[in-house]
């Protein structure tokens, strides 16, 4: 998979660095946007696609061209949680890809929801890596309540192979999560897809999510999610790049999928290498 985890001098780095980040004064956000622009994307943008998409990148080369610029980069987009958000989404284009090939086998269309997609890049480069028959039609659908990110996975999906794929089919949808389920009385989904989102669910309105995604499952359908777990780098995270979530571990959030409806046995939960993310692969 070529996941990305810490060498040994990484790690004695971390050591040193991470307590240091966790006592930061507030005020030290607006040094640590200057030290790289991309850097300040991330910052500017946080909890958006487009922050994201910027760590899926690790950064832009023309933000990276002096050496205090490539000692910047070095520095913060190797850190755990930046090495940990693309770890996340190679798992979870690789459970996709599993997904896809395995229903083509016994179906001639598959429906596909994302919801909170963002980019949609997991869904995209999946659909173009499973190279799935030719005569497969895909349905998929995008629900975002950016408009911004809607515009951006049009992009990203028309520069892909598939923009010329005529069995395809694709629909953005500019919604929340919870208005989205509640009209889909009469949808029903192969695979729905909520990655990132949950991250800034209570429990409460993770369980609710988590039942109307249930429902709307066929039967067989899988529903994959993830949830950022407790690490050394979240205290820094929350005060001084701003970026608050709701974390936690995987027995959490299998014990949410459970109240919810999924069977315990029905429920696969994975971590990342660096165990800053949880994976869940639920079947209904």
């Amino acid at each position: 998979m070529n996941f990305e985890v810490n060498s040994t001098a990484r790690k004695i780095f971390n050591f040193i660095f991470i307590p240091i980040l966790n006592i930061l004064p507030v005020k030290t956000n607006f040094l640590i946007r200057r030290s790289h622009k991309s850097v300040d994307e991330v910052v500017e943008n946080a909890t958006t696609h487009a922050a994201l998409e910027v760590l899926y990148k690790k950064g832009h080369k023309h933000h990276t061209i002096n050496t205090f610029q490539k000692l910047s980069h070095a520095i913060w987009f190797n850190t755990n949680n930046s090495k940990a958000v693309r770890n996340r989404l190679k798992i979870v284009k690789r459970e996709l890809t599993v997904l896809l090939k395995e229903l083509s086998v016994n179906t001639e269309k598959i429906k596909i929801v994302s919801i909170a997609s963002g980019s949609a890049r997991a869904i995209v480069e999946s659909i173009v890596e499973a190279n799935l028959p030719s005569n497969l039609s895909i349905s998929s659908t995008f629900v975002d309540k950016s408009q911004n990110a809607l515009s951006y996975s049009k992009e990203l999906l028309n520069a892909s192979s598939l923009a010329n794929n005529h069995n395809h089919n694709y629909d953005w949808v500019n919604a929340t999560a919870g208005s989205f389920l509640r009209n889909e009385a009469e949808n029903t989904y192969d695979i729905i897809e909520m990655v990132g989102l949950l991250d800034y669910f209570d429990d409460e309105k993770a369980i609710d999510i988590f039942r109307s995604i249930h429902k709307d499952l066929n039967i067989g359908g899988t529903f994959i999610t993830a949830n950022i777990c407790p690490n050394e780098e979240q205290k820094f995270l929350t005060k001084i790049i701003k970026w608050e979530m709701v974390y936690r571990r995987a027995e959490d959030l299998a014990s949410l999928l459970i109240k919810a409806g999924f069977e315990e046995s029905s429920i696969l939960i994975l971590y990342e290498p660096l165990k800053v993310h949880c994976i869940a692969i639920a079947k209904k």
